[in-house]
């Protein structure tokens, strides 16, 4: 006699919720930093002085007036300036369309100041780059001088992915590591990046990276 042992099936996890995920910590550049509102914003005011050349037309002509003295106070007042802006406009909206067409290719990268995520820290700008947390000893706040022409002092602050233990940091805070002037600080109208949203992010993804603020360095 046949005996059929019947197995249970492997648990179906169709039924399961589905594992959270943790969306990186992102800080971009925004409002007038950006390519694609500028060229927004250009395309406004050229359409306003087409706008209103079309209503001084339009009034001179029900007035029998001369054409001529509406286009200049239009196009030839401050010197020539909205005339000259005109002309080199188009060009510049060209521009605006293709780097905006290519921005939307790469996903907007360009924008991003500043990712923490599971794989490390991607500082953005000219020289983007990315550093895993293996290579990571630590993050901190530095401020730096920086004189102007005039001799005017000024302390900017700096975000730097360290790259060496304390005990070995070289003497000069730019050879700690890449760092980019902290985010959000010098972006016209960017997004600021807190100092407590920093620690919460690194901690999320690195708790073992510590993070600090040293304040002025001198070099």
């Amino acid at each position: 006699m046949r005996t059929l042992v019947r197995t249970a099936d492997a648990p179906d996890n169709a039924g399961m919720p589905p594992e959270p995920t943790t969306e990186p910590f992102v800080v971009k550049r925004r409002g007038l930093g950006t390519t694609r509102t500028m060229l927004y914003l250009g395309t406004l005011v050229f359409a306003l002085m087409v706008l209103l050349t079309l209503v001084a037309v339009l009034v001179a002509v029900v007035r029998d007036e001369p054409v001529r003295e509406p286009l200049e106070a239009v196009w030839l007042s401050w010197g020539g300036m909205p005339l000259i802006f005109a002309v080199g406009l188009p060009v510049l909206l060209l521009v605006g369309l293709v780097t905006t067409a290519e921005e939307r290719h790469e996903g907007e990268q360009d924008d991003v100041l500043l990712s923490i995520d599971a794989t490390g820290v991607y500082l953005g700008g000219e020289q983007p780059r990315t550093v895993p947390w293996s290579e990571v000893r630590g993050i901190c706040r530095v401020e730096r001088r920086e004189v102007d022409s005039e001799g005017e002092e000024t302390w900017s602050p700096y975000l730097v992915v360290l790259l060496y233990d304390d005990e070995a940091l070289p003497p000069n805070s730019k050879a700690w590591g890449p760092s980019k002037q902290w985010p959000g600080t010098v972006e016209l109208l960017g997004k600021p990046l807190p100092y407590d949203d920093l620690v919460t992010a690194v901690a999320r993804y690195a708790p073992h990276v510590q993070v600090t603020n040293r304040g002025r360095v001198p070099n």
